[in-house]
């Protein structure tokens, strides 16, 4: 948005009485006098006119460790969400960097820069999810060379990326997707009549769940580390 208009609009006034603001000196960006009305300002620069503030609103980035049977939304009726957990003021404007179902634990993020969130969840960004994985029967080789080789997905239209597997025991597994569709891992493993007992996600891209947060926990985190 345009300074002068974000000024004016708060102040209520015309682009006459506006322009006199800036003349006067009487707005400041980030601390400094403000000559310019027409620049164009981020939702987290700082404004104010004349002593007082118009706009102040910082980034919140947040790491929550979700347990089994809380829902990934910011609003739901019935059920605890993951906002909920959040028990902060400024919850309401979060929202999520991708979902987990109710029954999958681990790391979920929340942010109200929608930036950090698309450079997660945007497809063209392939970042990749780690999950711990139970299944009910054995992994052959079988199941194993067909997530490594990428599966084709007739409701959505998309081959996936090519899974990281690491195999830890015949039925549990570290595996890595770069996509976030619908119950994606249960129905990769549902192609080999293999059913999924225990989902956790243990990382998203670089930002990995501590160890020390435990379920319903959260932090806030700047995106550059963890």
């Amino acid at each position: 948005m345009r300074l002068d208009r974000l000024v004016g609009k708060w102040a209520g006034t015309g682009k006459r009485r506006t322009r006199e603001f800036f003349k006067n000196g009487e707005v400041l960006l980030n601390g400094e006098r403000a000559e310019r009305g027409g620049l164009v300002i981020g939702k987290f620069d700082r404004v104010e006119l004349a002593g007082e503030v118009v706009q102040d609103r910082r980034p919140r980035y947040v790491m929550l460790h979700k347990p089994r049977g809380v829902v990934s939304a910011t609003l739901d009726e019935e059920h605890v969400t993951v906002t909920d957990l959040v028990d902060q003021e400024w919850a309401g404007e979060l929202h999520l960097a991708g979902r987990l179902d109710r029954y999958t634990s681990g790391l979920v993020i929340l942010t109200n820069d929608s930036a950090y969130s698309e450079s997660l969840t945007a497809p063209e960004q392939k970042v990749g999810k780690r999950y711990l994985v139970g299944l009910d029967g054995v992994m052959g080789e079988e199941v194993i060379s067909g997530l490594q080789a990428g599966m084709w997905f007739a409701k959505e239209q998309v081959m996936t990326e090519p899974a990281l597997l690491d195999l830890l025991s015949p039925q549990e597994c570290r595996l890595t997707i770069y996509e976030g569709k619908h119950h994606q891992i249960k129905r990769m493993f549902a192609r080999y009549d293999l059913r999924v007992t225990q989902l956790h996600r243990e990382a998203i891209g670089t930002q990995e769940l501590p160890s020390d947060l435990g379920p319903g926990e959260w932090r806030e985190f700047h995106p550059e580390s963890s």
